[in-house]
């Protein structure tokens, strides 16, 4: 199975949604064709190996060589298919910021042309889009912009999914802000997902979101108003409705402690939990762009197409964008989060499979083509050891080259 996007894979360890078998798995043209436990044909043995769907990551602003959120064009999403499918990553939903409205309308224009486009050579598949914004609180801006927040709008959402090529497939938005429980609905009644991200929405604010169909959390704890006993706020909200999906990114023990994530899962289990990265491409960032990164402590600048990361202690790195080896080690990656909570999972490789595959295929409504090595969906697959190594990645049946350059 190489370029003729057909072929024969055996493994005594194929995950599949209700269980991990041994056999052969068929693919056709790109497609999951068939499971067998006998198959006497040519065939790839990888029978010590674990062979899974590729991870579906809805929440990335960048990664590697690529910022889609803050250069917005087609180099940038070319780069970050390129690179997401060395650490796992066979289909994404690029994520835009909250950033001034022509530039956001721009890159939705860019980004519906490289949907439209893009082949399975490129890499990772963009199989829609996450706006993240600009309907957010202020009072949870995160690394968001305040001088581009807009009030929430069905026109206004009209106008962004018609420049996206109607590619928008979810929404985080703050529920309580004027407006938004309508655009909730219009949503749901389009298929595109409702989150609740960056905001200060009180319990009953949120309750009355998810009974007008807001079924997701964007990055569970972080930018949200937290739980009280007397005032169980977003959080409280998003452990209280069961049914709710909710994400976590970057399991690096940084972001959110180890014991919070356990907290969640033993409410979420495989059913609701969602792994995804939020990473940003730091070194896509435009020429001049400085930021201070809360949580790292350190200052973040690109100057004269480097990035200079200088922290609060007084010591400076640069990082050039042609350097990959150094580029990963900006931030925790997919496949990185997925080695880190491996062991805390109810389940195992069925566990990750179905919070960081089938869920947010789901999420994404790409549910009928990604998220498992069901029949009939992409032959997206990775190939791992028992060291979370992965030693091949195949996106819609063809293998990646990607994953063998430096």
């Amino acid at each position: 199975m190489n370029n003729c996007r057909s072929g024969v894979i055996k493994s005594n360890r194929i995950v599949f949604p209700d269980g991990v078998k041994a056999g052969y798995l068929l693919v056709q043209e790109g497609k999951i064709s068939g499971f067998e436990p006998h198959f006497s044909g040519e065939h790839i043995d990888f029978s010590d190996k674990i062979i899974m769907p590729g991870f579906v990551d809805i929440h990335v602003h960048g990664w590697g060589r690529g910022s889609f959120a803050y250069k917005g064009n087609k180099a940038a999403l070319k780069w970050m298919s390129h690179d997401l499918v060395k650490v796992g990553v066979t289909s994404y939903l690029p994520t835009s910021g909250t950033m001034p409205n022509a530039f956001l309308e721009a890159s939705l224009v860019e980004a519906a042309d490289y949907i439209a486009t893009a082949t399975p050579a490129e890499g990772a598949e963009a199989i829609g889009i996450h706006m993240e914004g600009p309907y957010i609180s202020e009072k949870h801006l995160g690394m968001q912009r305040a001088d581009s927040l807009q009030p929430p709008s069905i026109g206004g959402f009209d106008r962004f999914n018609q420049l996206a090529g109607q590619n928008i497939r979810l929404m985080t938005l703050a529920p309580e802000r004027e407006g938004a429980l309508e655009l909730i609905r219009h949503l749901c009644a389009k298929g595109i997902t409702a989150s609740a991200g960056h905001t200060d929405a009180t319990f009953a604010e949120v309750t009355a979101a998810v009974e007008a169909g807001l079924s997701h959390f964007t990055h569970a704890y972080s930018g949200m108003r937290g739980f009280h006993h007397r005032e169980l706020g977003v959080v409280g909200a998003l452990m209280y409705h069961q049914d709710t999906y909710a994400e976590v990114a970057k399991q690096s023990g940084i972001t959110i402690k180890p014991e919070a994530f356990d907290l969640l899962y033993r409410l979420k289990r495989d059913r609701r939990m969602v792994l995804m990265s939020d990473c940003m491409g730091y070194v896509d960032f435009p020429e001049g762009y400085e930021f201070y990164h809360y949580l790292r402590k350190e200052t973040f600048r690109i100057k004269q197409g480097q990035l200079e990361i200088a922290a609060d202690s007084g010591e400076t790195q640069h990082v050039c964008p042609c350097d990959y080896s150094s580029v990963k080690q900006l931030e925790m990656n997919f496949l990185d989060s997925v080695r880190n909570i491996f062991e805390r999972l109810d389940n195992g490789w069925v566990s990750i499979a179905r919070i960081a595959c089938e869920n947010p295929a789901i999420l994404a409504r790409a549910q009928d083509r990604k998220g498992s090595l069901c029949l009939g969906r992409d032959a997206d697959i990775l190939v791992l050891d028992d060291d979370f190594n992965l030693i091949d990645v195949y996106c819609r049946g063809l293998r990646q080259a990607q994953l063998r350059e430096v």
